[in-house]
């Protein structure tokens, strides 16, 4: 089995910026203890593995990035737009457990450093905000229904990013393989870049995105793009190229103190 391997998604912007202190870390599926199809470092409690081994991956993966899995915030994602702001006296929720309280949030906003927000994906673009003038950063969940209800565009409203901001985009599926009905290109119509996006029959949730980020005021430099698929590689989970049995994977976001 291949080791645990976590990608820094921001190196691309660290000799650029003061990012001293920024942790931005996304974890290839190896390494772990889940059992198939979960295989093997799965940080998903909703894909029906077992609990400890979840618990198991999450900390080491915590590790891996240098911190505790008790300073770590996971919220419940339900493909929205919903928010949830938090600081250090939300460390640990849903870290261990699904978290009541952070149920049904897509967007997490930390509002000092200290603490940490991890989102899952199996597919999904992830998409966080770091400033390092604030050293406030969050994270949104932003498959296709939290892109048409704007979970980025809450994102950037609450963050209100300045000149040295920096944005992240994770490994997502391509629009390629990212075969979608009529009902997903009506929701995304009229957003901007989503004209652009359109593969064929797909699309390409990254591009939107991307436009969202310059329109919001992130700078053509400051935006790192993994350009990864995740439904073409076998590193990374995928819900769709697995038919739904498959873990999560995640990009932890924060500001060490």
């Amino acid at each position: 089995m291949k080791p645990l391997r976590v990608v820094d998604l921001a190196a691309p912007l660290r000799s650029g910026g003061r990012c001293e202190g920024l942790i931005a870390s996304f974890p290839d599926r190896w390494g772990g203890v889940s059992a198939a199809p979960f295989n093997s470092l799965n940080l998903g409690f909703s894909t029906g593995d077992d609990p400890a081994a979840v618990r198991e991956n999450r900390r080491r993966f915590a590790e891996a990035a240098a911190i505790s899995l008790e300073h770590v915030v996971v919220a419940g994602q339900c493909h929205g737009s919903e928010v949830a702001e938090v600081g250090l006296q939300h460390r640990g929720e849903g870290a261990l457990a699904p978290s009541a309280r952070l149920a049904g949030r897509d967007v997490v906003v930390l509002t000092e450093p200290g603490v940490f927000a991890l989102s899952l994906t199996a597919d999904c673009p992830l998409v966080a905000i770091a400033d390092p003038l604030t050293r406030r950063a969050g994270v949104a969940h932003c498959g296709w229904r939290g892109t048409a209800e704007g979970a980025l565009m809450r994102l950037l409203e609450l963050l209100e990013p300045g000149p040295e901001a920096l944005a992240i985009l994770s490994p997502a599926i391509s629009g390629e393989k990212y075969r979608v009905g009529p009902e997903v290109h009506q929701a995304l119509a009229g957003l901007p870049g989503a004209e652009a996006a359109v593969r064929d029959e797909g699309i390409d949730l990254r591009t939107v995105l991307r436009e969202q980020l310059l329109r919001g005021g992130v700078e053509s430099d400051r935006i790192a793009l993994d350009v990864r698929c995740s439904a073409s590689d076998g590193d990374l989970f995928s819900y769709r190229r697995d038919q739904g049995s498959t873990g999560r994977g995640g990009l932890l976001i924060g500001w060490k103190f």
